[in-house]
């Protein structure tokens, strides 16, 4: 267990969580960072790496002290009582450039390198430092959900990089953990609740789809003028194209179509007209929903486009004119209709993702330089996970399906025009 550096003072060790990380799933989020080997990769410059992660970790960890306690029992609060995260070295007998080229065809091989966080007595935060025979390291992490969304990890990810790296904490005033809970302190919810998907069931599988700069030039070109939505990012476009092929294979499946909607995270920070939220940290983003009914289904991209696009654009437009009590409401509103939608699965199809693009994975450097990938891992739940590919200007989309509904993906012709059919495409 790695503690803070400096102790917890007594008047910081209970957080009240927020309305928005009382929301948020009960699972582990993992993320993978690869690094080549660096020119002092052997044993004496291996150790010294190691001992530089562990030092600068418990550095950091005097600011993001939250992450090094525990969930309390009464479900509404962490004790931050310094017991510390887990941290895990392991050797693996391979070379790293070898293990990366078979990483993105197996990725179950990725699985192995995450550090165990199944219990709910477990650490908040698990790190698992991954040394290869060749000197490159992989390092694994897994957050609890409910004390840190993407934008807390990114930005946990790099002060720890940057202590690595400089020797030096950030100083002055840093943001905080209790700035949403003070704000929008947890309540006691009425009615279904959203839980965690089961393991149970039919087998799910992870495959990786790289989209480049140019095949989604390609798609953004598809959208005619006549479409709702002209202008849709690289996320939206991405979004679109999976969603429209998940209901293609439904209805082929089925025989007919029927409703579908697809959920999606939007990040609050920088939306709100108040400007202390910017850099908050904790949970604070709300899952919406874009639905399409089966008398709206042409099948065209265009219409995927719009019903994505125009629901990220007019729930921004509505957070940015919001004060608080209307954010809550907004994040009410935005609950009871993603837990309404799920209660409705056996009527309609249903599919969620996320989206890490446009943080700054890639810049997560501890002294040895930036990653040459960042990565995820399989899933055993259906979800799209989208990244950023290492140029910044691709995307990387992690497929979580059933086993059958994955082979018909794979197979798809929009898929395989639009995404990369080289295995090693981890380079770029």
């Amino acid at each position: 267990m790695i503690r803070p550096s400096t102790p917890t003072p007594n008047h910081l060790q209970s957080l009240n969580l927020s309305f928005f990380d009382q929301g948020a799933p009960r699972i582990y989020v993992p993320i993978l960072f690869h690094y080549l080997p660096a020119s002092e990769c052997n044993r004496e410059g291996i150790i010294e790496r190691c001992d530089k992660l562990q030092k600068s970790l418990a550095e950091t960890l005097t600011n993001f002290y939250p992450l090094a306690g525990r969930f309390s029992e009464d479900e509404l609060s962490i004790h931050c009582n310094d017991e510390g995260v887990e941290y895990v070295e392991s050797k693996v007998n391979a070379d790293l450039a070898e293990f990366l080229h078979q990483g993105p065809k197996n990725i179950e091989l990725l699985d192995d390198l995450l550090p165990k966080m199944d219990q709910p007595s477990s650490p908040l935060l698990g790190v698992q430092v991954n040394i290869f025979n060749c000197g490159g390291l992989v390092i694994a992490i897994q957050i609890s959900h409910i004390v840190a969304d993407a934008f807390t990890l990114a930005t946990f990810l790099n002060e720890w990089a940057q202590t690595s790296l400089t020797g030096t904490t950030t100083k002055g005033c840093f943001p905080s953990f209790s700035h949403l809970s003070s704000l929008f302190p947890a309540r006691v919810l009425s009615g279904p609740q959203f839980s965690p998907p089961s393991n149970i069931g039919p087998k799910i599988v992870t495959r990786r789809f790289v989209f480049d700069a140019l095949a989604i030039v390609k798609l953004k070109d598809i959208i005619n003028s006549s479409a709702i939505f002209t202008r849709p990012t690289r996320v939206v476009v991405v979004m679109s194209l999976i969603w429209k092929v998940l209901v293609g294979i439904s209805s082929a499946k089925l025989g007919y179509s029927r409703d579908s909607c697809f959920l999606f995270p939007i990040n609050l920070r920088g939306k709100s007209n108040l400007p202390s939220l910017e850099h908050a940290l904790g949970n604070f983003y709300v899952t919406v929903v874009a639905t399409l009914e089966a008398n709206q289904l042409r099948n065209e991209l265009n219409d995927f486009v719009s019903a994505i696009g125009c629901t990220a654009r007019d729930t921004s437009v509505s957070i940015g004119k919001a004060s608080i009590d209307d954010i809550i409401s907004l994040a009410i509103n935005c609950g009871t209709e993603v837990v309404n939608k799920l209660g409705q699965g056996d009527e309609m199809d249903i599919y969620a993702s996320t989206s890490w693009c446009r943080f700054p994975w890639y810049e997560v450097d501890f002294g040895w330089g930036k990653p040459i990938w960042v990565s995820s891992v399989g899933r055993t739940f259906e979800v799209i996970s989208l990244f950023d590919t290492k140029n910044g200007d691709g995307i990387e989309a992690w497929v979580s399906l059933k086993e059958n509904d994955m082979a018909e993906f794979e197979r798809d012709p929009n898929i395989l025009s639009s995404t990369s059919k080289v295995a090693s495409m981890w380079i770029k």
